[in-house]
């Protein structure tokens, strides 16, 4: 069996001929339909396209002649290979005129009648295909010049000298649908009047192209629109009276409607045709993808635009790097201000030269451990001198590859100005401890002033002058007391520090307090932790810290109240509520890795206002009116010194609550 070479129609009135043509036709390949009249010859012409038509030309009735007229008067474009055996060189000749493309002279062979037929379709088909390149080509060309330009209005004139040109138009117009899609505007047009314009709206609920953009199909409009149905709605729009023939098609992205294309002409004897309707509407699709394609690149551009913008105006400094992180792409007029760098010199320089912790930066990045995350580090600039900043740097997606984005912000103010505000804290602290200290220490000294002037009194009698000396002697002795407390504050003495069970810490504090609590109706509850490590410390100091703790909570329920004492293995990413407390010392130092036991005391008093919680570990700051102010001092310098932290969260009438961690005995 053949492979397909075509379709064919025998159309002859001898049966035995006909099934002669279909079984050699068949063994060539060809499919083949037979038709014994031209009757059913012309039936089977309407309903299939034949790649050959094969006639004889002497039958009864309606003869071979008679159906090649019939096939040109209908336009039908097909091979013809006509068979005779008896036709006059007239009729041979007529034949070939009606577009006969080859001749079998009966008695003819099989294989003769194959190689004719193979020879007609191919011949056929080589025109089809010349014929479509040569159609194909001016559209490809003119798609071609369309989509290369990405200019809007430069594309929309182009659009429009095409549309003239190729359907030979007197006048043309290029309308894009606004929006909200009431209307539609005129971006390109020749030959309209001067009362129409560029810029111009036309109504779509009103118009010849609004009726093509709502039933989002093509018009054809010439003498014969009276009879057309649309004539109704269309009559009140129609064109100027000069104008005879006018064509409307649609521009159609998928199912949105872009627009209208529009031609006109006023001559009489060129009315648009068919034709020239499938070529604007062929336009009218090219137009669509150039139309949508520089619609994309317009809004491309306006993207890039605000994006350098941006990056340009940023106040902080930007870097953009490639996929090394060593060549830099693009960079703005902070990181030029900052670093002292001119912009061309910038995109030439190793960005390392700029920030020296730059490999590092991007390994971070590229690990995702500090996305979004700033990194105080230092900038160089061109003088030599080092800036300090806080540095962020993204990974952004550029197609298959990334792109690093490194952003630096200048804190060599910020910095300045918190070396300030701690300076003047720590002024603000020495002048508070100095004034509490000459409070302290004053008041003794006036007692011990006294009682020596008094003891200079030459007529005082031995008791008196015993009684004074005793008093002078006790003021001493406390004045040396507040100095030595003084000094615990300063540097603790952690000589003796061994391994402590801090649970027997709290059971023995709280036994001698347990008469006091009971006395104020106050309720102890103990939380402690069977399981829990050791701690090393100096066991005089804890105690100290708990009893501190404990008397503080003590006091702030004068009326009574709940005492809760917890003792804890600290969990490894640390306690869930830390966001809530203040540290002891100001700021948020992470703790060390290792295990840590905690003693959270806790008390429903009178608690502390907000603003005076970071001022409590102040020493001589008291929030009682007969309060020292030195034993959360002492507290704090006391786990200070043992490794650990002292955390604080409280509220006025909610109580307080303090946290004690401490690294365990290795």
């Amino acid at each position: 069996m053949s492979s397909w070479a075509g379709h064919v129609l025998v159309v002859d009135d001898d049966p035995q001929l006909r099934d002669l043509c279909r079984q050699t036709l068949a063994r060539a390949g060809f499919v083949v339909t037979t038709a014994a009249d031209v009757t059913t010859a012309l039936e089977a012409l309407e309903q299939t396209v034949f790649d050959l038509v094969m006639v004889d030309l002497i039958m009864p009735g309606m003869n071979g002649l008679q159906l090649l007229e019939l096939i040109r008067s209908r336009d039908i474009s097909v091979p013809i290979l006509i068979v005779s055996g008896a036709a006059s060189i007239e009729q041979i000749s007529y034949a070939m005129r009606l577009g006969a493309r080859g001749l079998l002279i009966k008695p003819f062979r099989a294989q003769e009648l194959a190689d004719m037929a193979r020879e007609l379709v191919a011949k056929r088909q080589a025109i089809r295909a010349s014929d479509r390149l040569a159609a194909l080509r001016p559209l490809l060309q003119i798609s071609q010049h369309l989509l290369a330009e990405l200019d809007q209005s430069r594309l929309y004139a182009l659009i429009i000298e095409t549309v003239r040109v190729e359907v030979h138009a007197e006048r043309a117009s290029l309308m894009l649908l606004e929006p909200d899609e009431q209307a539609l505007r005129i971006v390109a047009c020749t030959g309209l009047p001067d009362t129409v314009g560029i810029g111009a709206l036309i109504p779509v609920d009103r118009s010849i192209s609004g009726w093509v953009v709502r039933h989002r199909q093509p018009l054809l409009i010439d003498q014969h629109l009276v009879s057309s149905p649309w004539y109704k709605e269309l009559k009140p729009h129609l064109l100027s009276p000069e104008l005879t023939t006018a064509l409307s098609v649609p521009i159609m992205a998928g199912e949105r409607v872009l627009g209208v294309l529009n031609a006109a002409k006023a001559t009489l004897d060129a009315a648009f045709t068919a034709a020239d309707q499938e070529l604007l509407q062929l336009l009218a699709g090219q137009a669509a993808v150039a139309i949508e394609n520089a619609r994309l690149y317009s809004e491309v551009l306006r993207s890039e635009e605000r994006y350098r913008a941006l990056l340009r105006h940023a106040n902080d400094a930007v870097l953009l790097l490639d996929a090394t992180g060593m060549n830099v792409l693009d960079a703005n007029l902070a990181l030029t201000r900052l670093s002292g760098y001119p912009g061309e010199e910038i995109l030439r320089l190793n960005p390392c030269r700029l920030l020296p912790t730059l490999p590092a930066l991007l390994s971070t990045a590229v690990n995702g451990r500090a996305e979004h995350s700033e990194i105080e580090t230092t900038l160089c600039t061109a003088d030599g001198h080092e800036t300090a900043v806080a540095v962020s740097v993204s990974v952004v997606p550029d197609g298959d590859q990334r792109l690093f984005l490194v952003i630096a912000r200048d804190i060599s103010e910020r910095q300045r100005l918190a070396r300030e505000l701690a300076q003047a804290e720590k002024l603000a602290a020495i002048g508070r401890l100095a004034t509490a200290m000459a409070h302290e220490i004053n008041n003794p000294l006036q007692a011990l002033s006294s009682t020596v002037h008094l003891l200079q009194h030459s007529d005082l009698s031995p008791e008196r002058r015993d009684l004074y000396l005793t008093k002078a002697a006790a003021e001493l002795d406390g004045l040396i007391q507040r100095v030595q407390r003084i000094l615990d504050i300063s540097r603790p003495n952690l000589d003796g520090r061994r391994p402590v069970d801090l649970n027997q810490v709290v059971i023995d504090v709280i036994a001698t307090y347990r008469q006091t609590l009971i006395a104020r109706n106050i309720r102890y509850i103990g939380e402690l932790t069977s399981t829990l490590p050791w701690v090393t410390a100096v066991i005089s100091h804890l105690k100290q810290v708990c009893q501190t703790l404990v008397q503080n909570a003590i006091e702030a329920m004068p009326e009574g109240g709940t005492l809760r004492i917890r003792t804890y293995l600290r969990p490894p990413d640390g306690e869930p509520d830390r966001a809530s407390f203040w540290r002891a010392g100001g700021g948020s130092r992470q703790f060390p890795s290792e295990q840590a036991v905690v003693l959270e005391i806790s008390d429903t008093g009178v608690g502390i206002a907000q603003e005076e919680v970071p001022k409590i570990f102040e020493p001589f700051y008291s929030t009682r009116f007969d309060g020292l102010g030195i034993g959360l001092s002492l507290c704090y310098s006391i786990v200070d010194f043992h490794g650990g932290e002292l955390w604080v969260r409280s509220q006025p009438e909610q109580g307080t609550t303090f946290r004690v961690i401490l690294p365990i005995a290795q």
